[in-house]
């Protein structure tokens, strides 16, 4: 092994232990540039550092990030979450007929994935208005993810733009019977009045990922006493609590509930016993269902489960990385995962 070699892979160990203790993701970013530099072109190494790039980048600069993504599929043309990258990246970037050719390239290398058919029918039902071609990805997805009601939304709408009335409401109405939302009454009453071209505006249009929960100040944390803060202690029973509650506002279905609730007994042998931070169940139920986003691919940030939780960002972040590194948790990890390639 040659020296730069063995440099590359000592920085992508720097990196992997950064990551695992949930630093800024955006502290990373030079170190994955000095990685992509130093490491041979192709290597492990250097489609590692592009491929983080492009999933750090792609809302922020999404032009840079699909070139990364472009990158990595130069050398693993059958990358998965490469192609779903550049997907989003062309969808943010409004070239919507290449991230439809791109989610195509996911699902062929990850055909049970339920976002990645959620997000291709999308893009065809809203943004290229193909509702009938969107209906077989749609109809893929709800029966990946039942319970998810954002896909149930997005499942409904096409329906009805294909002219399918009746099965779209009955899409909606078991979604409410899940609970409800202002915008599921809105595409009822849509559906209702006929579902009229031109007036389905209130209608829920999720993104191409699921859509994001507008942020909650949480509690300020900082201004509790010291001393309660670190003789804290998370109890089963308030863990459970808060885990219920705050999946509720979260795009999962009845499989990923279950493992995050299997998840974070596990996490409680570890987590149960510290007392040299702040620990509340909140932000230890936060962390539980971030990992279930990261084991499952789920495209959503840190903030968009923070908020849900009532937690800060930070306080996520560094239960995840602790959570993330006692388990040893990966993507895809057979522990926890729903979704099977």
């Amino acid at each position: 092994m040659d020296g730069r070699t063995q440099q590359a892979q000592e920085l992508r160990r720097q990196i992997e232990w950064t990551l695992a203790r949930a630093v800024d993701p955006s502290d990373v970013l030079p170190m994955l540039h000095r990685l992509a530099r130093l490491a041979v072109d192709g290597s492990d190494e250097n489609l590692f550092a592009y491929l983080h790039l492009a999933e750090l980048l792609v809302e922020r600069d999404p032009w840079r990030a699909a070139l990364y993504a472009k990158r990595v599929l130069t050398h693993r043309p059958d990358d998965d979450r490469g192609w779903a990258t550049l997907a989003l990246c062309q969808t943010l970037l409004g070239n919507y007929r290449f991230a439809v050719s791109a989610y195509h390239h996911a699902l062929t290398s990850a055909p049970k994935n339920p976002w990645y058919a959620h997000n291709l029918g999308h893009l065809l039902d809203v943004a290229l208005g193909r509702a009938r071609e969107a209906l077989r990805w749609l109809e893929t997805a709800y029966e990946g993810a039942r319970e998810n009601s954002d896909i149930a939304a997005s499942y409904a709408h096409a329906l009805a733009r294909a002219g399918r009335l009746e099965e779209a409401k009955r899409v909606v109405v078991r979604a409410m019977k899940r609970g409800g939302s202002r915008e599921h009454e809105a595409l009822l009453r849509w559906l209702e009045a006929g579902a009229p071209a031109g007036q389905d505006q209130p209608v829920p249009r999720p993104s191409p990922m699921p859509r994001r929960l507008p942020p909650v100040v949480p509690p300020d944390e900082a201004k509790a006493p010291r001393a309660r803060r670190t003789k804290s202690k998370v109890v089963a029973s308030d863990l459970d609590g808060a885990l219920t509650r705050g999946m509720a506002s979260l795009p999962f279905d009845a499989r990923q509930r279950a493992r995050a609730k299997e998840l974070a007994r596990d996490a409680l042998v570890h987590f149960a016993a510290i007392r040299s931070r702040a620990q509340t169940a909140e932000s230890l139920a936060a962390a539980v269902a971030y990992a279930i986003v990261y084991v499952d691919h789920v495209p959503l940030t840190q903030a968009d489960v923070a908020g849900c939780f009532r937690v800060r960002v930070a306080s996520l972040r560094g239960r995840f990385g602790e959570l993330r590194a006692h388990l040893d948790l990966a993507p895809g990890d057979a522990r926890y995962a729903t979704v099977r390639r």
